[in-house]
Formats: C-alpha cells, sequence, structure tokens
C-alpha cells in the first residue's frame, strides 16, 4: 500500500499542472459506503487526494450512507445535490443496469473501452444527466466462503446465501441459493442453516466470517467495478482546462486503482488464512461453469430492467471477445 501511495504522491502523472491554470472548484462527492469499507477509505480517499494535490483549486470533499442510503443515491446526484457519486452499478439497477454488467466481463477497462463499451456506457449514463467520470476496477471479484470443503461435486445440495445477481452461478455448481442480507451470514453460518456465502473477497475480513467458516473456494470470479458518476450539469459547468485535468488524472488513477485493490485483497486474503481459513479448489471444469453462469445471471438480471442497452453492450463484448 505504502508503495503505491508513494508513487502516486511522487507525481506518476505525466502532465504539467500550471499555478492558478484551473478556477476553485468544489466537488461534493457521495460514496455508497462508510470510510471503514476499503474501497473507500484506501481507494476513494487516494483518488480524490490524487485531483486535490495535482489540481490547483479543486476540492473534493466526501459523504457517505449516512447523508443518503446507498440505494437511494443515484436520484439526489442527478439532480444536482452532490456532484459525484461512487458507488457500484447494482445499487441504481433497476435505474439503468449497464454498470452492473460491467462486473461480468473479460479483460480490464482497456480492452473495455477499445470495444465501445465504454463509450456506450457513458452515453447512456448522460442520457439519465448523469456522466461516467471513471471506473476503478477491483480485479478481485467474488468469491464463496464454505464451512466444509468440496468434495468434488462442486456445491450440490448446499445452501449457499446469494442475491439473485449470483444465482445462475451457483446453480451451475448444484448450490441451493438463500437470500441473505450482509447482517444475517454470520448467525446463519453460525447456526449451520446455510454452508456458505457468496460475497466480494474485498471487506470479508470486516464481517469476521474467519470465525464460523472455514475454507474459501477458489478460484474467485468476476470483477467488481466502481463508478465514479459525475452530474451533467456539474461536469459541463467547469472550464476546458478544469474538465480536461480531471479527465487527465482519473484516467492515470484508474490503473493505481486496481494495483491498491490487489494489494488490499492479498492483506484481506492473508488475514483470513492466519485466522484459519484455507483454500479449497474447484476443478476447471466447475470454474468455467461458474465464470458462465456468473455471465449469463447478471446480464440477464440487469436486462430485465435495460433490455436494449444490455443486448448492445453484450453484442459489444461477443464481438471484442470479452464475454463467456
Amino acid at each position: 500500500m505504502k508503495t503505491i501511495l508513494n508513487t502516486v504522491a511522487a507525481g506518476a502523472l505525466a502532465l504539467t499542472f500550471v499555478a492558478g491554470q484551473a478556477q476553485a472548484e468544489t466537488m461534493r462527492v457521495l460514496a455508497s459506503w462508510d470510510q471503514s469499507f476499503p474501497s473507500v477509505g484506501k481507494v476513494l480517499n487516494a483518488y480524490t487526494d490524487y485531483l486535490e494535490e495535482n489540481i490547483k483549486g479543486l476540492n473534493m470533499p466526501i459523504s457517505g450512507p449516512e447523508t443518503i442510503p446507498p440505494f437511494e443515491q443515484f436520484e439526489p446526484v442527478s439532480r444536482g445535490l452532490f456532484d459525484v457519486l461512487f458507488t457500484s452499478g447494482s445499487y441504481h439497477y433497476t435505474t439503468l443496469s449497464m454498470g452492473m454488467a460491467l462486473d461480468t466481463l473479460k479483460g480490464g477497462l482497456d480492452d473495455w473501452e477499445k470495444a465501445g463499451i465504454m463509450a456506450y456506457v457513458d452515453e447512456e449514463y448522460q442520457k439519465l444527466g448523469m456522466k461516467v467520470l471513471g471506473v476503478l476496477v477491483d480485479p478481485g471479484g467474488y468469491q464463496v466462503v464454505l464451512k466444509e470443503p468440496l468434495t468434488g461435486d462442486a456445491l450440490t445440495g448446499r445452501k449457499i446465501r446469494g442475491t439473485p445477481s449470483y444465482h445462475a452461478a451457483l446453480n451451475k455448481l448444484g448450490a441451493a441459493p438463500v437470500v441473505l442480507s450482509g447482517s444475517e451470514i454470520y448467525p446463519a453460518l453460525e447456526r449451520g442453516t446455510i454452508d456458505g456465502a457468496a460475497w466480494p473477497i474485498l471487506g470479508t475480513v470486516s464481517f469476521r466470517w474467519y470465525e464460523v467458516a472455514d475454507y474459501l473456494m477458489r478460484p474467485s470470479f468476476g470483477q467488481t467495478a466502481y463508478l465514479l458518476l459525475v452530474n451533467l450539469d456539474t461536469w459541463n459547468g467547469l472550464d476546458d482546462a478544469t474538465r480536461e485535468q480531471i479527465e487527465a488524472a482519473t484516467q492515470e488513477f484508474e490503473p493505481m486503482a486496481s494495483d491498491l485493490f490487489r494489494e488490499i485483497v492479498g492483506e484481506e486474503v492473508a488475514t483470513l488464512e492466519e485466522n484459519g481459513m484455507q483454500v479449497t479448489e474447484l476443478t476447471d471444469e466447475q470454474a468455467s461453469a461458474l465464470q458462465q453462469g456468473w455471465f449469463v445471471g447478471q446480464m440477464d438480471l440487469a436486462a430485465t430492467t435495460s433490455p436494449d442497452q444490455i443486448a448492445k453492450m453484450r453484442g459489444l463484448a461477443s464481438d471484442a471477445h470479452l464475454s463467456y
């Protein structure tokens, strides 16, 4: 972590910002998680610090879900009550589900841009008064924690916690999905009413599931695309120099963010293993089925609210060999 942040502080941004070039601007950021969650405390904070250090006069104060609940944040930011939203596409998928669908794709942000996917996603968000400022990708993605190790039949007969977006993937491995909130997972594992839980790798340590589950199923699947959305009126109201500087700094930070996520995830997995958790492996065939199920399940769920956009997005991904 320190190495990466020192690199940022050392000025990896290959641009020169002339003193006084940009007028003073305050862009209020609303985050879907509080500072205790690593994607905010360790990554979003690094992003806003990076922009403030490199763009004269820019100030980006952060508010969290204590201000507006996560699933209710899209509309007030689109109306300009805040300027920037840091969130998951799944939190507003009933409004537009393209952000959620990014979690399923192969490759990375550069591949998505070359395929025309990001330009199309940005175009559709702008119709709703928001612009895609950037995407901070956690390549670690998602995992299943288990009470007992795999025995060759994948998850057949096991009750695994998973919200609807996980169901197709879990079904591919023979599991019976159980819908529970995050706060209900620990007691359900402890009582044995579920045999495991699907969840992002990032943040697992804070729930202390290592006390009630002993195994990490591998490989992991998918990626987590954290969206940076900016109110379109706010964006259009900035002067050209400031917009160019913010875009350039964001593009420079995006690969740094993925490096930060890799480091954070590595630290979290090490902590889980230090607390007794062990890796249990799927076969190659089972792992392939899991990835395919994740892609199909997420895309199909996304298509229930944005059918035309998801159909085009799937086509772009297929043409660029980014789908499963």
